[in-house]
């Protein structure tokens, strides 16, 4: 009769495990712990920030003096992106990488409160007068109205520690930029 149990329960938990490896059966927990992009890839993205990071790609490949290496574009949620790409400039004789984030906000007013809002100390207003023909003209036919740049470059120990940093307002555009040389 011992036997005949003992047999019963590995019969049944054959059959369970086997279930299991077939996958019918369906969790009951929820996966809270989703990664950006796994939330992202559903999420419709702004589509004034879409033809904003268009128009940056457009810009960049057309740019002679700094061929692209590498381009990856990841949306961080519908408001906001993370480029990352590599251009060898031919000026410099040398290859850089640049990070930037973009977040686009419902109004130019939202962008100049978190604009003034970061901590900018180390960096200094480079420029406010916008350049004829960047990606921002090339994205709406028109150049922003507000433009703020802020740069702040760290003191290598030598050119190949060269690192860039970069905050800039476009209307309702903040991105922020970092930039290295590689080589």
């Amino acid at each position: 009769m011992q036997f005949k149990s003992i047999t019963a329960i590995v019969v049944l938990l054959l059959l369970v495990a086997s279930l299991l490896v077939a996958g019918c059966t369906t969790s009951t927990t929820s996966n809270t712990n989703q990664t950006p992009s796994a939330i992202s890839s559903t999420a419709t993205h702004d589509a004034f920030l879409e033809k904003y990071l268009a128009a940056q790609k457009n810009v960049s490949y057309a740019d002679k003096n700094e061929p692209v290496n590498a381009w990856e574009l990841t949306w961080i949620n519908s408001t906001s992106a993370r480029l990352e790409w590599t251009v060898f400039n031919k000026s410099l004789n040398g290859t850089w990488n640049y990070v930037r984030t973009f977040i686009v906000f419902p109004t130019t007013q939202d962008a100049t409160h978190y604009l003034n809002a970061m901590n900018k100390t180390a960096y200094s207003l480079a420029r406010t007068v916008y350049e004829s023909n960047g990606t921002y003209q090339q994205a709406t036919g028109h150049a922003p109205q507000i433009y703020k740049d802020y740069q702040w470059t760290e003191n290598p120990s030598s050119k190949f520690e060269i690192r860039g940093h970069e905050i800039s307002q476009l209307d309702n555009i903040i991105t922020m930029t970092t930039g290295k040389r590689l080589s």
